[in-house]
């Protein structure tokens, strides 16, 4: 009996404590935007985005109503140099440029600049397919979590896609 209560409490307590859990996403106004946005990519890493943008916003289906227009730059540096002159850690840095525009109001809606970079180990001194696949990797995880961050500041800071100039 006191087992059954040391375990239907927590439970209770977890329960109780979830229960106004609430999506990152607020799907409501997600899909306000969702199926109805255009793409305009440029600069590096344009296919990574394009896909990852596709994925979360979906095919547009009928007349697009918005125009998310995205900037991309990488820059990778050597960050700790060894006495032998070789680099064994680089940052690789992601700077991407959003711009989110009503195309039929002719209006920019939203613009934010995300900046996001990590670091990677090189595998050896020598040319290493570890060393790329790792670059690679990492550079796609970091490209996803800059438009997660976009997405969340987004819907942070909706206003119901009104116009930056609008009341």
């Amino acid at each position: 009996m006191i087992k059954k209560i040391f375990f239907l409490i927590p439970l209770l307590a977890l329960i109780i404590n979830c229960s106004g859990f609430e999506f990152v996403y607020n799907i409501a106004n997600f899909d306000k935007i969702k199926e109805k946005t255009l793409f305009s990519i440029s600069g590096d890493n344009k296919d990574i985005i394009n896909s990852y943008l596709s994925n979360k916003f979906g095919k547009v289906g009928g007349d697009p109503v918005y125009i998310l227009s995205v900037v991309s730059s990488e820059s990778i540096e050597a960050v700790v140099i060894e006495s032998d002159a070789t680099a064994s850690k680089f940052m690789i840095k992601h700077d991407l440029k959003y711009k989110l525009d009503n195309i039929n109001k002719k209006c920019t809606v939203f613009e934010k600049d995300i900046l996001t970079k990590n670091s990677y180990d090189a595998k050896s001194a020598g040319y290493s397919f570890g060393t790329d696949l790792a670059e690679k990797e990492l550079s796609t995880k970091n490209l996803h979590s800059n438009i997660d961050q976009f997405l969340n500041e987004l819907l942070i800071n909706y206003n119901n896609l009104k116009c930056k100039n609008e009341s």
